[in-house]
């Protein structure tokens, strides 16, 4: 006999099942591509199910990655955050988590539409800054970040510029390992981190680089910026 859902479960069902489409349809046309009557027959449900949930596409896009923010791998993060461990066993475990987290195929889908919506949010004013905070979440009052620890370049930084750092590159490292995972592998996202707090490096830790990446004979590399 099927298990009788309570109202609240059956709500709650239903959002996880709009979210989990609205994640593949964002990710696969757009988020202009795709429209909540898209989102609700993708998920199986109605249009009146996903406006009881949504007020409209940006808030079902931000609750899409606020979802995120309670994923094993950003608890697993947190986690490391708040350890005792050496400056340096944090930025190489760091890196580890986080190149393993881009390479995993559920978060591809994700990636595409957090740079999705960075896109949609440059062209709507009124949407920067509910992503800034998304992007920069509050922190407690006098806490620094868990790579300002003394021995590493990043305890010369405010907190506050180690977080936009540490940000940004991993923003910068998530859009090109989607562009070219060979040529921007997600392992030299934790290269670049040691290079920042002022660690050697070991390029052999790195994935080799193609015949087409190798840059011999090639044209540099182009700053978009």
């Amino acid at each position: 006999m099927a298990e009788r859902l309570t109202r609240e479960q059956q709500r709650w069902r239903n959002r996880m099942k709009l979210l989990a489409a609205a994640e593949r349809l964002f990710a696969d046309r757009g988020i202009t591509g795709a429209s909540m009557d898209d989102v609700a027959a993708e998920a199986g449900l109605t249009k009146g199910a996903v406006y009881s949930n949504f007020a409209n596409k940006e808030e079902l896009v931000m609750q899409v990655l606020w979802q995120q923010a309670g994923t094993p791998e950003n608890a697993e993060a947190q986690k490391l955050f708040s350890s005792g461990r050496s400056p340096e066993e944090i930025v190489d475990d760091y890196g580890t988590l986080w190149a393993a987290t881009v390479r995993s195929e559920e978060r591809a889908d994700y990636s595409k539409v957090a740079l999705e919506y960075i896109a949609h949010a440059l062209r709507e004013p009124r949407l920067r800054a509910e992503l800034a905070a998304f992007i920069f979440p509050p922190k407690e009052h006098g806490a620094g970040h868990a790579f300002q620890r003394p021995g590493t370049e990043f305890a010369k930084l405010d907190s506050d510029r180690v977080q936009t750092l540490v940000t940004a590159l991993s923003i910068g490292f998530g859009a090109l390992t989607l562009i070219d995972q060979e040529r921007c592998p997600p392992e030299l996202f934790g290269t670049a981190l040691r290079l920042m707090a002022g660690m050697p490096v070991d390029p052999t830790q790195l994935p080799p680089p193609s015949a087409e990446t190798s840059g011999e004979g090639g044209d540099a590399a182009r700053d978009p910026s």
